[in-house]
């Protein structure tokens, strides 16, 4: 088993500096991406754009049905529908790019998606602060979603974190309101969920979202 998952990961990962391949290799494929994200649970993300479904973190194997991609931070999932990705690695699946990054020495892992024309960096439910090598991919995202706060990364570290990868949108849990704080802004309201597209999005005007679990 172990030689399998070594040939595995051996197959999936590259070398370090894969961001720039990641980002610089050419698709003109790209289309108008219209995002719907709920927040299920504590780290469990829906992200929805047309037909296709991705979760983050989901919480048991009923939760995951209909789902096209499943994205792991620090745990696993039983098999089940969909591709489910829980290692480093890049990957590829109905033209959604991933690129899961080793985040700490707990195991867990943090990801960077293309799907369409908006960039999602995702560090779901880590528990401690990445390293500062594996914080390279975030840079320049659009949308970040990440732990502020109580049980996981400390809400100055998230906010440190945030202001590193100049993200347009962020989306913390946790302890948002000493998240908030820290980023010096505070949202007026806690939505059930968000819809966007890249347009609506402003990289010169971050934006912090708080979303009320469904």
């Amino acid at each position: 088993m172990v030689g399998t998952v070594g040939v595995f990961l051996a197959t999936c990962i590259r070398a370090e500096n894969t961001r720039g391949e990641f980002e610089n290799q050419a698709f003109s494929t790209y289309t108008e991406a219209r995002m719907v994200i709920t927040k299920q649970g504590e780290s469990y993300f829906r992200i929805q754009n047309g037909e296709i479904v991705l979760l983050i973190d989901p919480t048991n194997q009923r939760s995951v049905r209909g789902a096209d991609i499943i994205l792991n931070t620090k745990t696993q999932t039983e098999p089940g529908e969909g591709l489910i990705i829980d290692h480093p690695g890049e990957y590829e699946i109905k033209g959604i790019r991933v690129q899961g990054t080793a985040a700490n020495e707990e195991g867990e892992t943090i990801y960077r998606i293309r799907w369409d024309d908006i960039t999602i960096g995702i560090l779901g439910g880590v528990s401690k602060e990445p390293e500062a090598k594996s914080q390279l991919g975030l840079q320049g995202v659009d949308v970040l979603i990440l732990p502020a706060g109580g049980k996981n990364i400390p809400a100055s570290i998230a906010a440190k974190i945030v202001r590193q990868a100049e993200p347009s949108l962020v989306i913390p849990w946790g302890d948002t309101k000493a998240f908030t704080k820290e980023m010096g802004s505070s949202p007026e309201t806690t939505e059930n969920k968000l819809t966007f597209k890249k347009k609506d999005l402003n990289p010169k005007a971050m934006k912090v979202s708080l979303l009320s679990e469904n």
